[in-house]
């Protein structure tokens, strides 16, 4: 909430008056960027003073008016003491004031409105298969080096290397290509085992190492592998390698070479023209001993030995360009991590490693991890080597591998295969990941090749495993995502002004659709614990309380909760039966109506009171449905009604909770007749050893008589005064049923089973007609003739009823276009003028209900709605939608297009700014116009383009854009 400060003031030594120019350029701020220390001191003082509750709101009010100059307007005042009061005892306190002032500055941070809801892993790994004998010791990439010598990760191969020297090859989506070996000529009889393998791209060539102590290029131009160059009598055999080029074709190309004696060689390559591997005729084999090659006897080399930099085998090895330095590491004491430069007399940085390190990742010049045996992650200033800046615990087996992304995420794998993603920044553990296959190898060594263009962690054993590591979202293909699953629910709280969704990750999301701040995320709202492991449970439903000042929601499992979404805590946790969903909840004044999977309305208290006998929280209704409920909803203070999968219809009296009508969909014209069950009393006989009777008859030596009590009389209640008309019921279920769509998807797999209506004088079945939405329109009076009531079914139909108790079924409207569809969600305006339908594929429709089932009727101007929606304008070729509404006048079409690619779940009307929110199964929550114009989708990592309110988006104070993804299917009329 936003106001206008009157003046200024700092600490009182120091306190001026501001000129009346800089008051007119004072801008609005919000609260908590009003008051200063000196402010929140005085306040302190005035809280503590305080002994009772706290202020109420026109003291608070007054209060800060003195301390602050601030002036509020009294609604908006109103709307920010609600937000602190979460103990709705109408007085605030100091915990509550700065706890709203710690909240708004959070909500502000801008880190936490863009952060990513996702686990930096979101999904499982994919298994390839190696086309290996053995295990994979090495994974490179081979890039397509261009004429300018600027090499791209969308242009080259990956490759594989196993010890027995097959070398296959890959394409970037880790297809199998090729193989080839690499083998040394000399050996006859006994195999190789290479030790390594690194790509020289830039003269074409593929070196490995062995444990022969040589080193062997391989010319590969022209998909050729051939042995071109081969250095021979190395004192100790090479075990990791790295290579560099320059874009000067003049300058000399560096491969860092690391041996088991712990020694550094770096050979100098000329690669002009390919240099010394340039294909002339008739040039055999070079085979040279390395000597030679140290001495400069060979053209085109020229090396450089660093000795005994490690006491122990380099396990690896990199040259960092930017600092012309050598950084490697080694399982030893004394140097586990050295970063070096290539000169002698230059800096040389040795890091304190008690047990020395087998891997490490460097990103820049700010930071440098490692890991080793002693299952610890370090990060480093690379420059400061006596202390690490952090020390990371959590692993339980020796580091392996590790990455560094964008000096945001550092991603460490460990021997037992779990992968854990570090906050750099918080240096806390966000994910631990768990999910690599055990067909990767249970006790093989691994090896790893990031790329950094999709995002892909490659691991290597006696398979392959492709892992996303925070991956990238293309503004081409989407504008981001709400939620990372569906989302269910969507809801508009007009008091605050703010957008609450909830998802199946159970996720509850509070944002401001007018900046699109997302101001408050709350995860894994709903939880269970399985054999210590907690698993988020996905929330199916929720409702505002009718204050619009907490909100309930209900999960999958049948819990149910209560929070202050303002602070994001929990205020009451309940359940109805166990593992029964939860797929409608309606908060009425001081009650809870619960209906789901237990085929019952259950009822609860809304402030924690007892509401049935026996200490219950909780009482049910009678159970009428004899199938799940699918859909529910309430029309205050009169009905209540209720949808189950086989189309039972039932109304409930909201007050009493007693049903006083029941139909089945697929038979809408025959009302049901409700059974009440009486309750049967047993007659017991007592024996009145006092009575006189008892006393002449023991006088007597005769048996007592026992005393027979009448049972007692049941109450009358309403008997159904309608009887079904049965040649009628027959005609109508015998036309409905050659109507009527396959069985819907939705119905619980549990549920599903041969369903039949009882009827009063026969069982006759009827076919399943899930009823999959309900719908009051609450602006209309209630009349037997007036259409106040609609329910969507799974055959596409929309039906139309009176909740009267003389009313029923009016009539029906086909709300589809396409074979299989349905409509799953429908909303409507304050006035019931518009209705809105959302369906399996996607489709959202706009209505006119205005004239529909009245008996009054209202001009309608259709030169307005034209200008409005496009979907009216006159086209050469009508779409489908547009075909299908000429045989329909009423209710009339006036909007039909794809919103999303998958399921619409939820929608929901913002009246004040002709605004509508769609929520579906693509994990996307998106904006719309009143005349079907995209606004934007809630969450998007595109720049937020600010929704005026007030009134419905012009064109030419905002600019309107398609989907990405709607844009490559949409048809004409979407796209228009």
């Amino acid at each position: 909430m936003s106001f206008e400060r009157e003046s200024s003031h700092k600490d009182l030594d120091d306190k001026s008056e501001k000129s009346l120019d800089d008051e007119a350029k004072e801008s609005k701020v919000e609260l908590h960027e009003s008051l200063d220390e000196y402010d929140l001191e005085i306040l302190h003082d005035i809280f503590a003073k305080q002994t009772g509750k706290g202020f109420d709101l026109p003291t608070l009010k007054e209060i800060l008016e003195n301390v602050g100059k601030i002036q509020l307007s009294d609604e908006d005042f109103n709307v920010i003491f609600m937000r602190m009061n979460t103990a709705r005892n109408g007085f605030v306190n100091w915990n509550e004031f700065i706890s709203f002032l710690i909240l708004c500055y959070e909500q502000k941070d801008v880190k936490a409105e863009f952060e990513t809801l996702e686990n930096p892993i979101p999904v499982a790994a994919t298994l390839v298969k190696s086309n290996h004998r053995y295990t994979i010791n090495r994974i490179t990439y081979c890039p397509t080096v261009r004429p300018d010598r600027t090499i791209s990760w969308h242009d080259g191969s990956f490759m594989t290397c196993s010890r027995d020297g097959t070398i296959n090859y890959w394409s970037l989506d880790v297809q199998f290509e090729r193989s080839v070996k690499s083998t040394c000529p000399n050996l006859r009889v006994q195999q190789t085992w290479v030790t390594d393998m690194v790509a020289l791209p830039d003269v074409s060539v593929v070196c490995t190492s062995s444990t022969e102590r040589d080193l062997r290029f391989y010319d590969t131009s022209a998909r050729k592998f051939e042995l071109r160059v081969i250095f021979t009598s190395i004192e100790w055999a090479i075990y990791s390698m790295n290579y560099w080029f320059s874009d000067d074709p003049n300058e000399e190309s560096k491969l860092v070479l690391g041996d088991m004696g712990g020694n550094i060689h770096v050979i100098f390559i000329e690669s002009f023209a390919r240099g010394p591997f340039r294909s002339q005729l008739g040039l055999p084999l070079l085979e040279v001993r390395y000597d030679k090659v140290i001495k400069g006897l060979v053209d085109g080399f020229r090396v450089t030995i660093l000795p005994k930099q490690h006491s122990n085998v380099i396990l690896q090895i990199q040259y960092y360009h930017r600092l012309n330095s050598i950084i490697s590491c080694s399982e030893c004491q004394k140097v586990g991590l050295l970063m070096r430069d290539l000169a002698e007399d230059k800096g040389k940085y040795v890091y304190n490693l008690p047990k020395g390190a087998w891997c490490f990742s460097v990103d820049g010049t700010q930071m440098l991890a490692c890991g080793g045996p002693d299952c610890l992650v370090r990060l480093w200033n690379p420059f400061v080597p006596q202390n690490p800046i952090a020390v990371l615990y959590g692993h339980h087996t020796a580091i392996c591998s590790m990455i560094l992304q964008d000096t945001k995420f550092l991603y460490s794998l460990s021997q037992d295969k779990s992968i854990r993603v570090w906050d750099v920044a918080k240096q806390t553990c966000v994910q631990n990941y768990l999910g690599i296959p055990q067909e990767l190898g249970e006790h093989s060594d691994m090896t790893t090749l990031y790329n950094p263009e999709s995002r892909q962690w490659i691991i290597g054993s006696t398979m392959l495993a492709v892992i996303p590591l925070s991956p990238k979202q293309s503004g081409e293909h989407t504008d981001g995502f709400t939620h990372t699953a569906g989302v269910s629910v969507v809801l508009y709280n007009p008091l605050f002004k703010i957008v609450v969704t909830c998802g199946l990750d159970s996720h509850i999301i509070v944002w401001n659709p007018w900046d699109g701040r997302r101001m408050i995320a709350i995860k894994e709202a709903h939880t269970k614990s399985v054999h210590a492991e907690i698993i988020p449970i996905e929330i199916t439903a929720a409702s505002f309380d009718p204050g619009y000042q907490r909100l309930v929601t209900g999960a999958h499992d049948g819990s149910l909760k209560i929070w202050n979404f303002n602070t994001g805590t929990c205020l009451r946790n309940m359940k109805i039966d166990q593992n029964a969903e939860i797929k409608c909840i309606i908060w009425v004044k001081h009650r809870i109506l619960v209906m789901g999977w237990n085929r019952r309305v259950t009822e609860f208290g809304d402030s924690g009171e007892v509401v049935a006998s026996g200490g219950q929280f909780h009482k049910n209704w009678d159970l009428r449905h004899s199938e799940d409920i699918s859909a529910a909803a309430v029309r205050i203070p009169q009905t209540i009604v209720t949808g189950t999968y086989d189309g039972e219809l039932i109304m409930w009296r909201l007050e009493t909770g007693q049903p006083y009508k029941q139909f089945n969909a697929a038979d809408p014209t025959t009302r049901i007749k409700i059974q009440y069950k009486k309750l049967k009393h047993k007659v017991e006989a007592k024996v009145n050893k006092f009575s006189k009777k008892n006393i002449i008859a023991r006088a007597l030596g005769k048996p007592i008589e026992k005393e027979k009590k009448e049972a007692p009389k049941p109450i009358p209640v309403e008997e159904e005064a309608v009887k079904p008309n049965v040649s009628r019921r027959l005609s109508a279920v015998q036309k409905l049923i050659g109507q009527s769509s396959t069985t819907s998807s939705r119905i619980p797999s549990r549920a599903r089973r041969v369903s039949t209506v009882v009827m009063p004088e026969q069982c006759m079945p009827l076919r399943r007609l899930a009823i999959h939405s309900v719908l009051f329109l609450n602006h209309r009076p209630m009349d037997p003739e007036i259409g106040t009531l609609l329910i969507s079914l799974e055959n596409g139909a929309i039906q139309v009823w009176s909740h009267h108790i003389s009313g029923g079924f009016l009539t029906s409207f086909s709300a589809i276009h396409k074979a299989g569809d349905y409509v799953i969600c429908m909303a409507t305006d304050e006035k019931n003028n518009y209705l809105f339908t959302g369906s399996s594929v996607g489709y959202i429709k706009t209505w006119l209900l205005k004239n529909y089932c009245e008996p009054e009727r209202e001009r309608i101007s259709m030169p307005k709605l034209r200008l409005q929606f496009p979907f009216l304008w006159g086209d050469f070729f009508a779409g489908r939608a547009a075909r299908i509404a000429r045989s329909q006048n009423l209710p009339m079409l006036l909007n039909s297009y794809k919103g999303h690619l998958m399921t619409i779940s939820y929608l929901s009307y913002i009246d004040d700014a002709q605004i509508l929110i769609s929520a579906s199964a693509d994990y996307t929550a998106r904006m719309w116009t009143l005349g079907g114009r995209y606004l934007q989708t809630l969450g998007t990592f595109k720049k937020w383009k600010n929704v005026p309110q007030g009134h419905e988006a012009r064109p030419e104070e905002f600019q309107f854009t398609t989907p990405p993804d709607i844009e490559r299917v949409g048809s004409s009329t979407t796209l228009r």
